[in-house]
């Protein structure tokens, strides 16, 4: 009796167990679904199908980079210096065709001309695999040098060991999608979106938040991205390619620090870290740039700092209407936008934004918007017309203060808090 109880009651078992999971994983499902439903952002719905893949990037460039290195190094297929350097040579007349014949495509598509966009597609395709097929041998002949400079700064370990290594691919860079409030500057979102997006793809982005969560938004270009290997544009000259490279290689050392573990605690300590970075890559890029070019461009140019209040007259000393500045006139539109915002007067500060937009177009700065999500990105670094923080000046004089670029960050790579970088400038005698 008690044995035919057992096998009945194994038998009832065997079969709840599987419909007990089946039931379990049935919930969690629904669960799980309607979770995702009820967190997913205005952002997200928006901006879906348009998503850029960070692991994907990594995982095609990074084994083939370090693949190359290996196969290079091969005796008979090794790339003498003769050849990295001619490669060097061919860049930046490559880089300037090739943003020419991206600026032909738009024009092209503008115009709805299919024969035109034909003949642009390929030859940027073209250019495309040129840039392909030197890049490695750039790449790896860049980042010797920009690693020999780092050495020379102290940035490294015991045997002249870098970590993390200079390890950079040349590529397209992904956009900057960024929310802001209406009624304020503040950076509310960023996502990162994949580099083939159209104007139209932008716009119908931007309009769906502007009309499902009532946000400032804004579609972006990146100048370079933190990841490994580190991703720069390929279509920046010589000079600036160094700078991008320098300054996320900073990023990607900082994040061993608590100056880079700090970055996304709030606004003050992102924009210290842009802002150092921007410092530590125009430094560090140009002085390599010089000595491949043998150019005497000036690595230690204070940032920007406006010279007049907005208020001021347009003219010169002599009543001559002076050259269009357009830092100058940016970081006007910024405080006057800020003043509007302050007053509560979102579509006015908003019609006077694509204003300011416009007159920039017509002195030859194709900006595609202006709004308060751009202030809110471009403000974060503080050596932007942008921006209207004193941190990029505060830096410069701490820089004055130190021998090198790299006696200034490990000064402030132990900083893990806005009060600590007060106090520095305090112990400095620096005005906050």
């Amino acid at each position: 009796m008690r044995r035919g109880r057992f096998k009945r009651g194994c038998l009832r078992l065997a079969y709840q167990v599987p419909l007990a999971i089946l039931a379990a994983l049935g919930f969690v499902v629904i669960i799980m679904h309607s979770g995702d439903r009820r967190i997913l952002t205005p952002e997200e719905i928006a901006t879906a199908g348009f998503g850029y893949n960070l692991t994907s990037f990594e995982v095609r460039h990074l084994p083939a980079k370090w693949l190359h290195r290996l196969n290079s190094a091969l005796p008979w297929v090794e790339i003498d210096d003769e050849t990295r350097m001619a490669y060097l040579d061919r860049y930046p007349d490559l880089a300037r065709e090739l943003r020419s014949a991206r600026d032909d495509l738009k024009s092209a598509l503008a115009r709805g001309d299919a024969t035109a966009i034909s003949i642009a597609e390929s030859h940027i395709d073209s250019l495309i695999g040129e840039r392909n097929r030197i890049r490695d041998a750039v790449e790896e002949l860049l980042e010797a040098a920009i690693s020999t400079e780092l050495i020379r700064l102290g940035l490294h370990q015991d045997g002249e060991f870098i970590w993390p290594p200079v390890d950079f691919r040349i590529d397209d860079t992904p956009h900057v999608f960024v929310t802001s409030p209406r009624d304020e500057i503040r950076r509310n979102s960023v996502r990162l979106l994949r580099p083939d997006l159209t104007e139209q793809d932008k716009q119908q982005i931007e309009d769906q938040v502007f009309e499902t969560a009532d946000l400032s938004s804004v579609v972006l270009p990146t100048g370079g991205l933190a990841s490994f290997p580190n991703l720069v544009p390929s279509d920046y000259s010589l000079q600036s390619l160094l700078e991008v490279s320098a300054h996320e290689w900073l990023h990607a050392y900082l994040l061993f620090h608590p100056l880079g573990r700090a970055y996304w605690s709030n606004g003050d300590m992102t924009s210290l870290n842009e802002t150092l970075a921007n410092r530590f890559g125009q430094e560090v890029g140009r002085t390599v740039y010089n000595r491949l070019t043998g150019e005497d461009v000036n690595v230690l140019e204070p940032p920007y700092i406006p010279g007049r209040d907005s208020e001021e007259d347009d003219s010169d000393e002599n009543g001559a209407q002076a050259p269009f500045d357009p830092r100058e006139f940016l970081h006007d539109t910024r405080h006057e936008t800020e003043r509007l915002l302050s007053q509560g007067k979102i579509e006015e500060a908003e019609t006077y934004m694509e204003d300011r937009r416009q007159t920039l177009v017509e002195n030859g700065h194709n900006i595609r918007k202006i709004n308060q999500a751009y202030f809110a990105f471009h403000g974060t670094y503080a050596d932007s017309p942008s921006s209207t923080s004193n941190l990029a000046n505060q830096i410069w004089q701490l820089r004055q203060q130190t021998p090198t670029i790299g006696t200034l960050v490990k000064q402030l790579q132990t900083i893990n808090n806005h009060n600590q970088f007060l106090q520095l400038l305090d112990t400095q005698n620096i005005e906050q």
